[in-house]
């Protein structure tokens, strides 16, 4: 599992890590939430996800936008 295969499972919505987690499972492959998490905070410091965090503690995630989150998705879909 790479930086790709994170991307292709985020959308303009908001999501939390566990529901990210899960469409990875279910595109075959079978990370720990650690790897999904520093993945995440990688994407978010490249400019290619946007982070919220809560009061709690928890982060929802989503994909950024502008052209190169389009260009990232596009190679992202062109490896898959």
């Amino acid at each position: 599992m790479n930086s790709s295969d994170v991307l292709l499972c985020l959308s303009l919505e908001e999501q939390r890590q566990d529901k990210i987690y899960d469409r990875l499972i279910k595109r075959g492959h079978l990370p720990s939430m650690r790897s999904v998490r520093q993945i995440l905070d990688r994407l978010t410091k490249d400019g290619l996800v946007v982070t919220r965090k809560t009061e709690l503690g928890g982060s929802f995630y989503r994909l950024a936008e502008g052209e190169a989150v389009e260009a990232a998705l596009e190679a992202a879909q062109s490896r898959d």
